[in-house]
């Protein structure tokens, strides 16, 4: 059925917990595991689960707390950075992902550093490829406007993504607080998504809410993306606990009769 969810969700350092999933849909459901070394328990509870993430389709989401591919190379929060990576490179070597979700920036632009920060974010991402050889590194459109963290706007992003044929995944949520056209995106990029981050909300911050909680229709978006990325990834990220389970089954099935009714022409 092509749909993922995002780790994320699952209480903090449990990822036992996505064993109901795995129960429920078998290995028709993909699983997109971020990778959270900042927390205590994180890799604990990896090794203690290795068997349930090999058991049906999987991508890595590189890590975001610790990492910020727009920094110099050698300074303080690049060899930090390092550190999760590294961590992330031996799990790799173990489940042998296909691809990967990265973000260009995490931080804040600050004023006259657009340029900068851009230029470290390629020359890093190009190491990191060298990390992950066997690995197809998919670039997320991420940064919010409000929060000042947007490194690039909709046409500065597809412009990158087409001159360097960079494979993408496009996180709706974030493309939604933006204001970026969604349907042109999609029809702009077309091939070159290989996955979607599918949330909500409420067009100006970066909520992460239910596929239903916002001012994004998934049921206009979903025949989009049928027509333009039919064969891209569908994943379900939500960033908070109080979401997992019955709230999160029900959003699975959900996005379900969406793309059935979306492959009938209804």
């Amino acid at each position: 059925m092509n749909i993922y969810i995002d780790t994320c969700v699952l209480p903090r350092s449990r990822l036992d917990a996505g064993r109901i999933y795995r129960e429920r849909y078998g290995s028709s459901l993909g699983f997109e595991l971020l990778m959270m070394f900042d927390l205590p328990s994180f890799e604990d509870s990896l090794k203690q689960n290795l068997e349930l993430y090999a058991e049906g389709p999987l991508t890595f989401h590189e890590p975001v707390w610790g990492v910020d591919h727009a920094v110099p190379r050698g300074s303080v929060p690049w060899e930090e950075g390092m550190y999760h990576l590294r961590l992330t490179q031996k799990y790799a070597a173990i489940l042998h992902p296909p691809t990967m979700v990265v973000h260009l920036s995490n931080s804040p632009v600050r004023p006259g550093m657009r340029d900068i920060m851009l230029r470290n974010a390629l020359e890093n991402l190009e190491e990191l490829q060298e990390m992950f050889p066997d690995v197809r590194l998919l670039t997320e459109n991420t940064g919010i406007r409000v929060d000042r963290t947007q490194l690039l706007d909709q046409q500065e992003f597809t412009d990158l993504c087409r001159s360097r044929k960079l494979p993408v995944l496009i996180d709706v949520g974030h493309a939604n607080a933006n204001s970026w056209d969604l349907p042109k995106l999609i029809r702009d990029l077309g091939s070159q998504i290989e996955g979607f981050h599918l949330h909500n909300n409420d067009g100006v911050h970066d909520l992460h809410n239910r596929l239903r909680d916002g001012t994004l229709s998934l049921p206009a978006l979903i025949p989009c993306i049928e027509q333009y990325a039919p064969d891209a990834m569908r994943v379900i990220e939500y960033t908070r606990p109080p979401l997992h389970g019955e709230p999160l089954l029900e959003d699975i099935a959900y996005l379900q009769k969406l793309s059935e009714k979306s492959g009938q022409g209804e």
